[in-house]
């Protein structure tokens, strides 16, 4: 593989990992009472100031045109509403099945990369798309008790998965993406945290204040590893690798989210969970191998 390659793989799993430690973060604040929603503003509220900062440190020029405003603003709102429905999803069904369809996200993307970018699917890489997902699937617990309420559930879960889809498939093809990824992430998460701020106030009428210096310092956490340094990170690798190739290895967040939940939360690891950490590591290792071996045959 070549040197981008790689780089856009790594960053993909960096991208995925850090995400995958949202629970570490989120859950000690809603033991403490703070609404999801709230969360979801101060998440995105300090991961804005840690990305200004870090820009005001190297003195970026922040202007943007009326163009990239439009173009970031309409990806802000895809971002946004696959937040919001991922939330209200699990309001209506158990969160292992809410996860594994969620998780739906990488047939999305190859689907709309074969429709509207002419990307070829081939058999290995449907092979690793659906043993990632089998994998999140065992994760999960799917079936593993609890019944949907309604069918809301799965239809917000879809649109959630679907949505991020179109997010990743759309980034690439756009003008935005000659913009510096610091840049770039830094107006995603303002105009998200702008749009939550209505989506706040305008279900529940207010943002919870911060209870404690612990909830504090977990969101500035939550601002930090899985919101700016896992956006930067995806953002880089959609530069640097195909859509199919970053939704698949985007894996690594369950499981990532499910050893957080076994050292930390004193989750127990049973059968199905290690069955579920092998099909991602194989699907993974497909779409490794899959690239070598179209790489030596070049040669």
């Amino acid at each position: 593989m070549d040197k981008t390659t790689i780089k856009g793989y790594s960053n993909a799993i960096l991208s995925a990992a850090s995400f995958g430690l949202i629970p570490l973060f989120t859950i000690p604040v809603l033991n403490e009472g703070m609404g999801s929603s709230s969360v979801l503003m101060y998440r995105f509220a300090f991961g804005c100031l840690i990305m200004l900062g870090i820009l005001m440190f190297n003195k970026t020029r922040m202007y943007i045109g009326f163009g990239d405003f439009l173009r970031i603003l309409f990806l802000s709102s895809l971002y946004t509403v696959s937040a919001i429905a991922l939330l209200e999803g699990y309001k209506y069904m158990p969160g292992g099945i809410a996860t594994t369809l969620l998780f739906s996200y990488p047939v999305w993307t190859a689907l709309l990369s074969i429709a509207f970018l002419h990307e070829h699917l081939s058999r290995r890489t449907t092979v690793a798309i659906i043993l990632a997902v089998g994998g999140v699937a065992l994760l999960s617990g799917l079936g593993g008790g609890g019944e949907i309420k309604s069918f809301l559930g799965p239809v917000f879960e879809m649109l959630a998965g679907l949505l991020y889809a179109v997010y990743m498939v759309t980034f690439p093809v756009i003008k935005v993406r000659k913009m510096p990824s610091l840049k770039l992430t830094f107006y995603i998460f303002f105009f998200t945290m702008i749009l939550m701020l209505f989506y706040t106030s305008f279900t529940t009428g207010h943002i919870q204040p911060i209870s404690s210096p612990q909830a504090f310092f977990n969101l500035v956490m939550l601002g930090l590893f899985p919101t700016a340094i896992s956006n930067v990170t995806l953002i880089i690798a959609l530069k640097q690798t195909n859509s199919t190739m970053v939704a698949v290895l985007g894996a690594f967040e369950p499981m990532t989210a499910m050893v957080i939940g076994i050292l930390v939360f004193n989750e127990h690891l049973t059968v199905p969970i290690v069955f579920g950490f092998l099909l991602i590591i194989i699907s993974v290792l497909l779409l490794v191998l899959r690239k070598r071996v179209a790489s030596q045959t070049r040669k």
